[in-house]
């Protein structure tokens, strides 16, 4: 359960800073009863911004793109019609997204090592028309 607190707590910052040391997780600030900040631990911050390792093992997953929730549900859809195994993540946690709302979301993909050609080119020819549109 996210931790949500006024932003009159903001006055022990001991007791906030050991929060989010110890909970690992966001914790929601409000002001007036509406969301205001969030703050996060240094290791909270990196783990949730890290990028994809490197250099993958045989077998292990690789980053194939991260895109807004609609067009990640098209992308699910090309993937298991292509037989291609993949693994979706909220860029933003399951508490961050329930407070921001969906509009803020997007879906990072993994797929295979062994499969990643393939995805990359049919995820390429899915968002070619999004490039040209920027």
């Amino acid at each position: 359960m996210p931790q949500i607190r006024p932003i009159t707590d903001l006055r022990n910052t001991n007791e906030i800073s050991e929060l989010c040391h110890a909970r690992r997780e966001p914790v929601f600030i409000t002001k007036n009863g509406y969301g205001d900040l969030v703050i996060m631990s240094m290791e909270t911050y990196e783990a949730l911004t890290a990028p994809p390792p490197a250099e993958p093992r045989q077998g292990e997953l690789r980053f194939l793109t991260e895109q807004e929730p609609v067009w990640a549900g098209v992308l699910a859809e090309v993937l298991e019609r292509n037989r291609i195994p993949f693994v979706k993540e909220s860029s933003m946690g399951a508490g961050l997204a329930i407070k921001t709302g969906a509009l803020l979301e997007t879906i990072r993909f993994f797929v295979p090592c062994s499969r990643l050609e393939e995805a990359k080119d049919l995820a390429d020819g899915l968002f070619a028309g999004e490039a040209d549109a920027e």
